[in-house]
């Protein structure tokens, strides 16, 4: 784990090329080369995104570690690992096989980490603020730890900062937060949520210290991300921002987005338990002048109703950062992946968080979340209302006995069925396709059915029961 003693300066490369490759090493050589950060036979790791795998920039741009991978040979290190857990619900194995990752790496003389196959990378079980973390021992027994970050929007933490990718040296069973209700605190109002996860990156992070760290900028999504969607934008900066304190680089990264660091959270927690330089008057920046770029980068959407998914009504209550991203990540998803599907549906209510508004419809309502589903109980929308219809002999009836004091009948009630319940706090987002594709009919979901025919062919059926416990699938 890293020991918490903070250097008194630190310098951070800007640079700005015409590829990210000649950026790259171009801002190492500004930096003093490769072997400032690294020694000979040293055993090295390259901590990347593997995230979905739809294409660069979900992921790292391969040719970028390309040019890490030739400099850490120049530098005459032993043996490179190159990995990531990858999203949950995908494989390394199913990852490399359709992005042909691990035959890249081999080419350049690199190994692929299949750090969920626990066979051959076995893990140590990691003590961090009375919390265990189960990491991989290639990580750990690795003498250097190189991070190549792909910057794209986030909608928690505005971009997806150094501590997010190093988040993924675990697997997605050790990242999950859990509810915990404290004595006399709102977890709602508070967003508890949001407080227990930053505490679990940077808790993630502290474990393995990177020696070297690589914002890539060059290209970048935003309006929507860090996943390719429909409201996403590939943005070119030419920029890239790098140096030894991943902490500074991403103060830096910020600073270069008019983004006030300060106001991350993930920055604020690292400064707090002295993880990383946060004091803009000890990061001297080489290459290009902090000054002279100010990027105007369009962020995630704050609110989920400013996702315009077609023939959907979105209704909110108050709900945590949990419930939001997962949310904005399925709301993200429909609109990019069910466009014929919501065309079919015609019409469709989206309620989440605590006491939502009451749904525009009462057909196709969806309630996402526990805390949706639990306040809903007894609205009004959970029934429909059967009235009876009159025959002429009923009115006829009635009009014999209008002398009569009239008799008040009650309407008869049913259970309305066209409602769909996401359960979870928050919900998954694979469990979550289950219950669409299951909720509506196969013909009226093509799309969505097509991409999660895709996502299945990731799993390991002989592997499942095992990645499954572990949190991978």
């Amino acid at each position: 784990m890293i020991e918490q003693s903070i250097p008194n300066h630190t310098e951070v490369a800007i640079i700005k090329s015409t590829t990210p490759e000649e950026a790259t090493i171009e801002g190492i050589k500004s930096l003093g080369g490769i072997s400032k950060f690294i020694n000979k036979d040293e055993q090295i790791f390259i901590k990347i995104n593997l995230r979905l795998p739809n294409g660069f920039p979900t992921h790292t741009n391969f040719d970028l570690i390309k040019s890490v991978v030739n400099l850490c040979k120049e530098g005459g290190v032993k043996k490179i690992y190159i990995g990531s857990f990858p999203l949950k619900g995908i494989t390394t194995q199913s990852f490399s096989e359709l992005m042909g990752v691990q035959e890249y790496f081999e080419s350049i003389g690199a190994h692929l980490a299949y750090l969920d196959d626990y066979s051959n990378y076995p893990y140590q079980i990691v003590s961090v603020q009375d919390k265990e973390f189960k990491v991989p021992q290639v990580i750990l027994n690795s003498d250097k730890l190189i991070l190549i970050n792909q910057i794209n929007v986030d909608p928690l933490f505005k971009l997806t900062l150094s501590p997010l990718n190093s988040y993924s040296i675990v697997s997605d069973k050790y990242r999950k937060i859990v509810k915990i209700l404290r004595e006399g605190k709102d977890y709602l109002f508070l967003d508890q949520y949001k407080k227990d996860l930053v505490s679990n990156i940077i808790d993630v992070f502290s474990i393995k210290k990177p020696c070297f760290s690589i914002n890539d900028f060059y290209f970048t999504l935003e309006g929507a991300g860090p996943y390719i969607y429909k409201d996403s934008n590939l943005v070119k900066t030419n920029l890239i921002a790098m140096g030894k304190d991943a902490i500074a680089v991403d103060y830096i990264t910020l600073k270069l987005m008019n983004l006030d660091p300060m106001k991350n959270e993930l920055i604020i927690e690292a400064r707090e338990k002295k993880l990383g330089i946060t004091d803009l008057s000890k990061i001297t920046t080489v290459g290009e002048k902090l000054d002279k770029f100010i990027l105007d980068i369009k962020l995630c959407v704050s609110k989920l109703e400013n996702i315009n998914v077609q023939n959907t009504s979105i209704k909110r209550g108050q709900f945590c950062s949990g419930c939001f991203k997962q949310a904005y990540h399925l709301l993200n998803l429909m609109k990019t992946n069910m466009i014929k599907d919501l065309k079919y549906i015609r019409k469709q209510s989206f309620l989440i968080g605590e006491k939502p508004q009451e749904p525009e419809y009462l057909e196709n309502i969806i309630l996402f979340g526990d805390c949706a589903i639990n306040s809903t109980k007894d609205r009004s929308f959970r029934k429909i209302v059967i009235k009876k219809k009159k025959s002429f002999l009923d009115d006829a009836k009635e009009k014999l006995k209008k002398d009569k004091k009239p008799v008040l009948k009650k309407n008869k009630q049913k259970k309305n069925k066209q409602i769909l319940e996401l359960p979870g706090c928050p919900p998954d987002l694979n469990e979550c396709i289950n219950y669409l594709t299951n909720y509506y009919r196969k013909t009226d979901l093509p799309n969505l059915n097509f991409y999660k025919n895709i996502i299945e062919t990731f799993r390991t059926e002989e592997k499942s029961e095992t990645l499954s416990k572990e949190g991978v699938l």
